[in-house]
């Protein structure tokens, strides 16, 4: 009698754990089946009801059907809503390959994505559309994108890659840019020639005064840029470049939609590596490097120049101290990044 208890108890805890197993593997297998692409290589951000941020939240199904055909997703609102995002990428230099998972913990959930990396750059100018169904009462306050570098190309040392200028001014204006030395310059859009002139919103949309075409940024990649490992500066696990590149984008004082479009373009390069030594230059190397004249005179000038050196052990640096600027009046912005040799 008492083997036969211990038989079915046996059986049972069997069936719970084969129960739980099998209940792991739904969740798992859903949530990569539930990240679905709807739109490809369109620009459709205006749709976003808030331009900084790349999702919404769809809980109806009149907001559902104006951004989402239904031929594509049928919806079930009984049970469930629906995370509508957005992935930038450089067409040059990235190419989205798919999604790989998705999680939500503390009420931010985070999207992995696989990226094909290159050495050829370009602006930002593609977009993919997705949307992913959720529980109806989970609660989203953030939302980030992780990239996974699927072949790690090694590019060129001495090189500025991706600076990306924005312009926020305070009215609608008329503004020129100019760069310092157009004898550093490698790549340009839209082309430089002596400067750029644009016709700038608030929210940082740009008309090209010389094309009528409607611009987010002004891309420049120069070269002769020398960087070295210096006794300061931080040095960060590959698989934490996320994490710190969100926590100091903020400190230097890039907005959620600049920090979120710098870690596009740079994460894939630093989570590839065990360990990198990052430094982030001053304003005054910055400026040496590549002086930024613009007229009108910005009331704040915010660059954020990264500097970064693959490594397979770590090493001892003093860590570098962040100064966060105040964004008033007329704002423009510009990021990017180097690799040292």
């Amino acid at each position: 009698m008492k083997i036969g208890k211990i038989i079915s108890v046996i059986i049972i805890i069997f069936l719970i754990i084969g129960l739980i197993i099998y209940g792991f593997s739904i969740r798992n297998s859903s949530s990569k089946e539930n990240i679905i692409l709807v739109n490809k290589s369109n620009d459709l951000r205006n749709d976003f009801i808030n331009i900084s941020s790349n999702y919404m939240i769809l809980d109806n199904s009149e907001e559902f059907s104006k951004y989402i055909d239904t031929n594509k997703v049928i919806p079930d609102f009984s049970q469930y809503k629906y995370i509508y995002f957005y992935v930038g990428y450089d067409n040059c230099g990235e190419k989205i390959i798919g999604s790989r998972d998705f999680e939500i913990k503390n009420k931010t959930m985070t999207v992995s994505m696989n990226v094909e990396t290159h050495c050829g750059l370009c602006p930002i100018n593609n977009y993919n559309y997705y949307v992913i169904k959720v529980d109806k009462d989970t609660k989203i306050d953030r939302f980030n994108i992780n990239y996974k570098s699927i072949n790690g190309p090694h590019c060129d040392s001495y090189v500025a890659y991706k600076p990306i200028i924005y312009l926020y001014p305070t009215v609608e204006e008329n503004i020129t840019v100019k760069l310092g030395y157009q004898n550093y310059l490698t790549h340009t859009y839209p082309k430089y020639k002596d400067s750029w002139n644009v016709y700038a919103y608030p929210d940082g949309k740009l008309i090209d005064n010389n094309t009528g075409r409607e611009l987010y940024g002004l891309y420049w990649e120069g070269n002769n840029h020398k960087t070295e490992v210096t006794e300061y500066g931080f040095v960060v696990k590959g698989e934490d470049s996320a994490t710190f590149l969100e926590e100091k984008l903020s400190i230097l004082g890039l907005t959620e939609r600049e920090a979120n479009e710098f870690i596009i373009y740079w994460l894939p390069k630093l989570e590839e590596n065990k360990y990198n030594y990052i430094r982030f230059e001053s304003i005054d190397e910055i400026n040496n490097y590549m002086p930024l004249n613009i007229n009108p005179k910005p009331d704040t000038m915010i660059r954020v120049l990264m500097d970064y050196k693959p490594l397979n052990n770590k090493i001892d640096v003093k860590e570098q101290e962040l100064v966060t600027p105040k964004r008033n009046g007329f704002t423009v912005v510009e990021w990017g990044g180097s690799l040292i040799q």
